[in-house]
């Protein structure tokens, strides 16, 4: 039967006895899963796309004032791109600095005067550095104001660390029961909180394991209060991937319209891109979480193996390397039962729909 995989299905499942745990064991059972996935995931026969169940269609709106993407913790990197319905390059850091290459974008190009398809066929994607926040810092000294959705973090025990730099450009430090630390604390509170320096820079945010999300917000020294991040109640380090796209469209092009360059319902200063996402594993802890992996026995097998790890004697260690190898043939065997072995993952044809037979250049017997 199919379904999605939650800690709660392994928890009743022959998984604790195998690893000889009690079902009550939710620390210990957690820990086994999520190290089983992390051993899974990056195994090198999960190649680049991964096992079924780690990847998904994502969406962005994206402004060509600010031609960024930035995705959330559930993604670990976007695998493939399209604008307007034409797929792009997406290339890696290196890319820009290869000698006699295209250099760093962007370059500066006139948007008017040209056409889609001087766009659409102009149109790639750079990675850049990971980043702390979903949006960037306004010039000038920012003010960092927290709001707390759950009233339960309210109880002056949840607390915020930010990192970075201040409006002069030098680090934030602290001192903290007695520790100098980089950063300052910031302690969640009604209605807000804000952070006692303003910053130019944001290097690093930790956070408590909270009830509920927390909002923060960047506040001038007008008040004026703009969007700058979130966190999920069990997000506690802030990291993610950014991407760059040159040369985005003034709109996406409409085939088969009177008007080739028909307004979106967006509005003309913004472009959807979709994208194939590489899902990032987020660990499980409490029986509603989903797991990454969907294979339940590929998990078993996996938490087998790092259970005779832990054994100190040859046959143990045997034993691990076949249990590991039972879950990778599982994992495979799940793929193929999802997908199909003999499915292709592209179609080729140059000569459209004609068959080679029609073209006559077939093979002769």
């Amino acid at each position: 039967m199919s379904q999605r995989l939650r800690f709660y299905d392994l928890r009743l499942s022959r998984l604790p006895a195998a690893i000889g745990l009690c079902q009550g064991d939710t620390l210990q059972l957690a820990n086994y899963i999520n190290a089983a996935q992390e051993r899974l995931i990056t195994a090198k026969e999960a190649g680049d796309a991964g096992w079924y169940g780690s990847w998904a269609e994502v969406r962005y709106n994206i402004s060509r004032q600010n031609p960024y993407i930035t995705t959330d913790r559930h993604i670990a990197r976007l695998e493939m791109m399209d604008v307007c319905g034409n797929p792009i390059p997406l290339n890696n850091q290196f890319a820009e600095y290869l000698q006699f290459g295209a250099g760093r974008q962007p370059h500066h190009w006139a948007n008017g005067g040209r056409g889609c398809g001087f766009w659409t066929n102009n149109i790639q994607a750079y990675t850049r550095n990971e980043v702390v926040t979903f949006w960037d810092l306004l010039p000038g000294g920012q003010t960092v104001r927290l709001f707390a959705a759950n009233n339960a973090d309210l109880d002056g025990a949840h607390r915020v660390l930010l990192q970075g730099l201040d409006q002069n450009g030098s680090v934030v430090y602290s001192t903290d029961q007695g520790n100098n630390i980089v950063g300052v604390f910031v302690t969640l509170a009604s209605p807000f909180a804000d952070s006692p320096v303003q910053f130019s820079r944001i290097t690093g945010i930790q956070k408590d394991v909270t009830a509920g999300p927390v909002q923060f917000f960047q506040v001038d020294s007008s008040g004026n209060q703009v969007d700058l991040h979130y966190l999920d109640p069990g997000e506690t380090t802030a990291l993610y991937r950014r991407y760059y796209l040159n040369h985005l469209p003034p709109n996406c092009c409409w085939r088969g319209t009177t008007n080739p360059c028909q307004q979106p319902v967006l509005g003309p200063q913004f472009v959807q891109v979709s994208a194939m996402a590489k899902l990032e594993l987020i660990p499980v802890t409490t029986d509603t979480d989903y797991t990454l992996i969907q294979s339940k026995e590929a998990i078993i097998n996996e938490c087998e193996a790092i259970r005779y790890m832990g054994m100190d004697n040859e046959s143990a260690q045997m034993m691990a390397k076949s249990k590991h190898n039972d879950a990778i043939r599982l994992l495979i065997g799940e793929m193929t039962h999802r997908l199909g072995k003999n499915t292709p993952v592209i179609s080729f044809k140059p000569f459209g729909s004609a068959t080679l037979e029609r073209k006559k250049i077939g093979l002769q017997i």
